[in-house]
């Protein structure tokens, strides 16, 4: 028996879309095999995934999301727990739009910033009886596009992510071909988001890297996505280890993921580190004869990589099948064996790993 939050909605109503779905796994969340469900170990990420989910659809709500915290034993194969029963009927009492929630989830979330806890709605549900409370969450109003400058230098490429893009709504005020166009493009527009490919003309080396260091030298504010054929490990370090905060470093075959790729855009553009899974296992493979990470232990070597993945510790521990406390002790201890201690920056936890990598 396991304590977990339970985010539901109505077996009636439209289930994630695949961009919903993906935020909901961002914040740790798991989709048992029984539809009108997600699993997650901790509630403040549950929380966060319903807003995130109801603000996705906000100008079309589409479904009311309910949240309930138990402990239980979840398997296909076996009958429904109560606790399940419960939140389902929770969700099916709410609105589209609506985040319904049980009196323990409220005890465990006193403060669901940026949210904030309703008391308008008085009624209560099971046996015995739960007071039920409604988490008002905070409207987009934000409806301005995330500017971007594409530097691609094969155009049947760059012009497929400009109309991607712009389908999904990002503002594309500027292309670039070559390295030169590239930087007379972000300093004329200033775009929040450049996206570009790590070898371009003339030289096709490292000219996208280059540009997109000196660019952010120039414009500290400016979000950079690197899109890159293969592995390139060293280079990926060379740009990590300066500033993590509003950076990306995906391989083009995630572009064939659309959805992934949007996500990732996005989450550059508002600040976030997103590093791809096989680029940050090359980065730990050079670095394994190392005498600190020889330190480790194999599983904190484990919470280490998907530390470097950006996951959060709650998304952690569901991945290893670990408690929460567990991983909390696991990253503790690899900060002590690392002599690494975190900042408060956003991105502290990346941050932290690249450097580390990189060091001499």
């Amino acid at each position: 028996m396991t304590t977990t939050t339970l985010l539901a909605w109505p077996h009636n109503a439209p289930g994630p879309t695949p961009a919903v779905r993906a935020r909901v796994e961002w914040h740790g969340g798991r989709f048992p095999h029984r539809s009108g469900l997600a699993l997650f170990t901790g509630t403040a990420d549950a929380v966060a995934a319903a807003i995130d989910w109801q603000q996705a659809e906000q100008d079309h709500p589409a479904t009311s999301l309910a949240l309930h915290v138990a402990e239980v034993t979840y398997r296909a194969d076996a009958a429904e727990p109560a606790s399940v029963a419960l939140v389902r009927e929770l969700a099916e009492r709410g609105h589209p739009g609506d985040i319904l929630a049980t009196e323990v989830v409220r005890m465990l979330l006193p403060t669901p910033a940026p949210a904030h806890w309703s008391d308008e709605l008085a009624t209560s549900i099971g046996e015995p009886a739960q007071l039920v409370h409604a988490i008002t969450w905070p409207r987009n109003v934000d409806d301005t596009p995330i500017t971007v400058v594409v530097a691609e230098d094969v155009a049947l490429i760059r012009a497929g992510l400009v109309s991607l893009l712009r389908d999904d709504g990002f503002g594309v005020v500027g292309e670039a071909g070559d390295y030169e166009s590239v930087l007379a493009t972000v300093r004329a527009t200033r775009p929040r988001l450049m996206i570009t490919d790590v070898r371009m003309p003339p030289e096709q080396g490292d000219e996208g890297l280059r540009a997109a260091s000196l660019l952010r030298t120039e414009q500290p504010g400016l979000a950079v996505l690197v899109l890159s054929q293969s592995v390139h490990a060293g280079a990926a370090a060379d740009l990590l280890t300066r500033q993590t905060s509003g950076l990306g470093y995906l391989l083009k075959e995630r572009v064939t993921a659309l959805d992934e790729f949007l996500d990732a855009a996005r989450a550059v553009a508002a600040g976030r580190t997103v590093i791809d899974p096989l680029i940050t296992d090359e980065l730990l493979a050079r670095h394994r004869n190392r005498d600190q990470l020889a330190a480790l232990a194999e599983r904190e070597r484990s919470v280490l990589e998907l530390m470097a993945q950006g996951l959060s510790n709650s998304a952690i521990a569901h991945r290893l099948t670990l408690s929460a406390r567990t991983v909390e002790s696991h990253v503790r201890s690899i900060m002590t064996k690392l002599d690494l201690w975190e900042d408060p920056a956003g991105n502290r936890r990346v941050q932290a790993v690249i450097r580390w990598l990189d060091q001499s």
